[in-house]
């Protein structure tokens, strides 16, 4: 996509954000469009990278993944991109950043119970490339689902 989403675009993605398994045709009549033009956009969306998927969000604890953390991790220097890798090899690192500051990657780590998190970042901070890691255990999640978070944002800049 050469151009960035305009106002219809955004107003389709608000719409599959808050459902998408709805159908285009139901899209297109909510909001007055044609399903033609629904789907030329949506397939312009997806080929331009901007629609990346079509997801399930999963509550994590009721699918017995009650462990959490969030683990901030300092690789050696000129390492960050090979631990990177690394990293997401592991299974329970299901989210992975960089960030800005000391310790520039960030990992979430989810696991059934306490004992296989602690054991999840052992095996994290065994790597060779790893200088030190700062833990952060998630004992609750305040949070709305993330799309129904961004739709919020999208509805108040446009």
């Amino acid at each position: 996509m050469s151009r960035r989403p305009d106002y219809v675009d955004r107003l389709i993605l608000v719409e599959l954000m808050r459902d998408s398994r709805r159908s285009l045709r139901s899209i297109a009549s909510r909001l007055n469009l044609g399903v033609s033009t629904v789907y030329t956009r949506v397939k312009r969306l997806v080929s331009s990278g901007v629609l990346r998927g079509f997801t399930a969000e999963v509550d994590l604890a009721k699918l017995g993944m009650a462990a959490q953390a969030l683990v901030e991790v300092k690789p050696r220097p000129q390492a960050i991109d090979r631990l990177a890798r690394a990293l997401l090899e592991h299974a329970e690192v299901v989210e992975l950043y960089e960030v800005s500051g000391e310790f520039p990657l960030m990992a979430r780590v989810v696991s059934p119970d306490d004992v296989s998190l602690v054991k999840a970042i052992e095996r994290m901070a065994s790597h060779e490339d790893v200088v030190d890691l700062r833990v952060r255990y998630i004992f609750q999640t305040r949070s709305v689902r993330t799309s129904e978070r961004l739709v919020r944002l999208l509805e108040t800049l446009y």
